[in-house]
């Protein structure tokens, strides 16, 4: 577009193209502010989810990544081989152990937000994390109960990333910028809970959700624990909410598929509800499930110990 100038007065050398420029500039990051606020609602109702926004796919994840102005956060919850095998460009690697302790709970708040600093993420941070089957999600929830609810999770993992035919990186990667300004809330009050609680919902009935793999259900025995199941638990194996059965572990089913599945074992909106597994992690996979289904926050509760702490201070006590 040619600047229009008053009276045939021409501008001081180089401020119409300074002003075009500006201009433009402004444009772009109006559009990008834009395109970042529209994110979440064009995401609502990603695969009929009402919390649909909770997921992303991996175009949109390509498309942000490319965007001007600030990058997501992208966090790898993967293990070494994985990592050094192929990774998002620009992701940092988040294992298992850098966010949980020795047997898999969650770590402290103060512990949580040097985790989170570490890897640069402000109180703005866009945050997106993924996996190759289900440790994701454990991330996700642990986010969610120090505060940052907007944290969400690559639909399909690191496979979907490679179906869509995207580059990646392999070899070791750069280390965490660190940096960040993250400020963890005090735990979200009864997001987890504890050993004392499941006893409690034992005995008042409130479902209690075995998410195990079905032959621990039925008495295999992992990791040198005892074999059994809590009292009164209701079995939903973390794999009905995953196209695990066709090899796409780190990919949620549809919000209908959901529904069937919730219907069929019984589940309640109106009531809470608490999973486990065997050290929190595959328990966070029918959890965000269920947030993302529209479930209220405050019924839905992982048992952050699940069966390493109930074997080993029940059993123990008999």
């Amino acid at each position: 577009m040619k600047a229009v100038h008053s009276r045939g007065v021409r501008p001081r050398t180089g401020a119409g193209s300074v002003m075009a420029r500006t201009t433009l500039k402004r444009i772009a990051a109006l559009a990008l502010v834009l395109a970042f606020l529209a994110g979440p609602v064009l995401a609502e109702r990603y695969k009929g989810f009402p919390r649909g926004h909770a997921l992303i796919t991996a175009s949109e994840l390509k498309s942000m990544l490319e965007s001007p102005g600030p990058k997501p956060v992208v966090l790898a919850a993967v293990g070494k081989l994985s990592w050094l095998a192929g990774r998002i460009p620009g992701a940092y690697h988040a294992p298992r152990r850098s966010y949980t302790d020795r047997e898999g709970m969650a770590v402290s708040r103060k512990q949580f937000q040097r985790f989170a600093r570490r890897h640069g993420i402000d109180e703005s941070s866009q945050v997106v994390v993924y996996d190759e089957k289900y440790d994701a999600a454990r991330l996700w929830w642990l986010f969610f109960l120090y505060g940052k609810t907007d944290v969400r999770l690559l639909d399909g993992g690191m496979a979907a990333w490679r179906e869509a035919g995207h580059g990646v990186d392999r070899g070791f990667g750069r280390s965490p910028p660190g940096g960040g300004r993250f400020v963890a809330s005090p735990a979200l009050d009864g997001w987890v809970a504890d050993i004392e609680d499941v006893a409690e919902a034992a005995t008042d009935g409130i479902p209690i959700w075995d998410t195990r793999d079905l032959p621990e259900w039925n008495g295999a025995s992992i990791g040198g624990l005892p074999p059994g199941r809590i009292d009164r638990a209701r079995f939903i194996g973390w794999k009905a909410f995953r196209r695990a059965d066709e090899g796409r572990p780190s990919e949620f089913r549809t919000a209908a598929e959901t529904s069937a599945v919730l219907d069929a074992a019984g589940f309640d909106p109106g009531t809470d509800h608490i999973f486990y597994c065997h050290s929190g992690v595959r328990a966070a996979t029918p959890l965000l499930a269920l947030y993302l289904m529209g479930y209220p926050t405050e019924r839905l509760r992982l048992y952050d110990g699940s069966w390493i702490d109930w074997s080993r201070q029940r059993l123990r006590n008999r």
